[in-house]
């Protein structure tokens, strides 16, 4: 198609089930980490165990956080693609009752 292109809305599905995966992905990653820890005793005796426990936790706490938001920033660009797909095979559909409806020239 000279000067434009085409969009097959199946594909957009296709690849939203991919998108949605990988959200899913970033999701299961946020659960996993937010159940991690440090405990200074498992350390033994290292001088600054508790200090390093409390950083870890802060970093978990920080990045679970963002491993939650981005999850839901991919799952949106999966609802983008559908509702993309959506606006495609609609917009076809009315341009084609549209020149049904004018009849031949």
């Amino acid at each position: 198609m000279a000067g434009g292109f085409q969009v097959d809305p199946a594909t957009l599905r296709g690849a939203s089930r991919d998108v949605y995966a990988g959200s899913d992905s970033v999701g299961d990653a946020a659960a996993l980490l937010s159940v991690a820890q440090l405990v200074p005793a498992a350390l033994g005796e290292v001088p600054a165990a508790d200090e390093l426990a409390r950083a870890f936790a802060t970093f978990v706490g920080e990045h679970g956080d963002d491993l939650r938001h981005g999850s839901v920033w991919v799952d949106d660009a999966a609802d983008g693609l559908v509702s993309s797909a959506e606006d495609y095979e609609r917009r076809d559909d009315t341009a084609a009752t549209d020149l049904t409806a004018a009849g031949p020239a």
